[in-house]
């Protein structure tokens, strides 16, 4: 049943939306970027209790008639707020907030649209970088942290607003080219070109970009703040080739490259270099 799922439905659904693509573009596109958007792994909906998370303070934002939820560890230090990646929750920085507790940091998160603990069914980058960019007005973020997805949400948020507070941001293992996620669901899920321009259509109405456009390579360079790029020379699911793109398009960044971390970037040695980042900006 797995293998069936894993390697048949996708077919299944290529093929689906090639037909439609006959007689509408428009569903074709639609029913594309719904399929990519649909979040089909929620962690902590289940009433699971996180011990870090029930620690923390709770606030709900409104962002397009979903509730995302926010958490807050109050500290005497900047303001820091972290975004998770795809499939994720606020409970994978547990490793670097336990750092930043340490240190003092006033320390924010959030849980992504249809993630965690917050509501929705599909996860679309405007709508994080909307409750992200709420938080950040609000609390005076100083810091942006963002993994995998995270990452090229904050470039999005910074390239969008500039009238920010933040003076820095840290990425880890983040991708640049919109275009290499959806070349990647092209392969999962198998279409033709007619299916590929109606997706190009939806994209455009939703970010007045094609796929092609929306890269975090195009925002670096409007991007003034000071920046640390970390992404692991193993990670299997984004090439590390993608941060060395977005830091050479920056004006004022760090590139480090680590090894054997993989796609996670959680370890100590990370923890630490965020931590000492931070510290000297």
């Amino acid at each position: 049943m797995r293998q069936f799922i894993v390697f048949v439905v996708p077919k299944i659904l290529g093929t689906y939306f090639n037909l439609v693509s006959l007689f509408s573009m428009e569903k074709a596109g639609l029913l594309a970027m719904q399929t990519f958007a649909k979040v089909r792994r929620s962690q902590l909906r289940n009433g699971k209790k996180i011990p870090l998370l029930e620690q923390a303070r709770s606030e709900i934002l409104e962002v397009s008639g979903m509730q995302i939820q926010s958490y807050h560890w109050p500290g005497d230090k900047d303001s820091v707020l972290l975004l998770h990646g795809w499939e994720s929750n606020t409970n994978r920085w547990r490793n670097l907030i336990q750092t930043m507790r340490q240190e003092g940091y006033n320390i924010y998160a959030l849980d992504a649209p249809a993630h965690g603990n917050s509501t929705g069914t599909y996860h679309l980058l405007p709508d994080f970088v909307e409750a992200a960019y709420q938080l950040t007005q609000k609390h005076h973020i100083k810091h942006l942290i963002g993994h995998s997805m995270g990452g090229m949400a904050i470039l999005y948020l910074l390239y969008k607003h500039q009238n920010t507070s933040v003076r820095s941001f840290v990425t880890l293992g983040a991708p640049a080219d919109f275009s290499l996620i959806v070349s990647g669901y092209q392969r999962r899920v198998p279409f033709n070109r007619r299916v590929y321009r109606a997706l190009d259509t939806q994209m455009n109405k939703l970010v007045e970009m094609d796929i092609d456009s929306f890269s975090s390579i195009r925002f670096a360079k409007h991007i003034e703040q000071k920046a640390l790029i970390m992404h692991d020379r193993s990670d299997q699911t984004i090439p590390h080739s993608q941060s060395i793109a977005v830091h050479n398009a920056l004006p004022n960044s760090e590139l480090v490259l680590t090894e054997k971390n993989g796609h996670s970037m959680h370890q100590a040695e990370v923890c630490e270099k965020i931590s000492l980042f931070l510290a000297t900006n």
